[in-house]
């Protein structure tokens, strides 16, 4: 089982999110994006499990595009429905990956392709794709979504820079924090966060308002906390690995 789940959650995160483009999302309200989207999911699933007519694919697929559906004509645009959306779809992996738990070895990676070395690998690059896509792309749309009621739209829109450049920032910040705690240099983080206050402060200190500075703080402390504890979950998961 656990080789399936590994395998599906990477697709997941690569299709929910690496896959899931800017345009898609602002989109996905028009059935044909809803379905190109499902569909990247799908492809991601069956090109990671190693084939494409399995009764998972199906299931994951019918079932995306139903929570998607809900989701995206139904529900609130907020973190907790976020955050929900991303339960049921995890649930759905755990569930399929229960009943069919030997997906992964009859897939033709494990059963035509690969030995048992190179299927380890496979199972590791799969570890730290999930654990890389979940701490930067997953995690910026937590921190946006979490931070996002704490300004009015007039006050964000006075924030507003190089488009895309918060977005960027957040990348990379949480990439550095993932680096140096993987390496075992997390005093380096204390330097991230005095650089990045004084940089964002420099833009703020004349506007001599609370609620921006807040923003900040509450933003940067929330995407430096995201990337430590998923880091620290993927080095576990490698461990698990060997």
């Amino acid at each position: 089982m656990k080789e399936t789940l590994t395998l599906l959650l990477a697709a997941h995160l690569l299709g929910d999110f690496t896959l899931q483009t800017g345009w898609i999302v602002r989109h996905k309200k028009h059935p044909l994006v809803l379905l190109l989207h499902v569909g990247l999911v799908t492809l991601a699933t069956g090109l990671l499990l190693g084939q494409w007519n399995h009764p998972l694919v199906w299931l994951i697929a019918g079932t995306h595009l139903a929570i998607d559906l809900i989701k995206t004509w139904l529900l609130p645009d907020n973190l907790g429905c976020f955050l929900l959306d991303q339960l049921l779809h995890i649930a759905v992996l755990v569930g399929g990956a229960w009943t069919w738990n030997q997906a992964a070895a009859e897939g033709w990676w494990f059963s035509r392709w690969l030995d048992p070395d190179q299927e380890l690998l496979m199972l590791r690059a799969a570890t730290v794709l999930a654990g890389i896509v979940l701490c930067i792309q997953a995690g910026g749309i937590v921190v946006a979504k979490t931070v996002r009621p704490l300004l009015s739209q007039e006050q964000f829109d006075q924030m507003r820079g190089v488009p895309n450049g918060g977005r960027l920032i957040g990348w990379l910040e949480r990439a550095l924090v993932m680096l140096l705690v993987w390496i075992g240099e997390p005093a380096g983080i204390g330097f991230l966060v005095t650089a990045k206050s004084i940089l964002r402060f420099g833009d703020i200190k004349d506007s001599a308002n609370r609620q921006v500075t807040e923003y900040v703080i509450i933003g940067t402390f929330l995407s430096f906390g995201w990337a430590i504890l998923t880091t620290t979950l993927l080095q576990r998961a490698m461990l698990f690995w060997g």
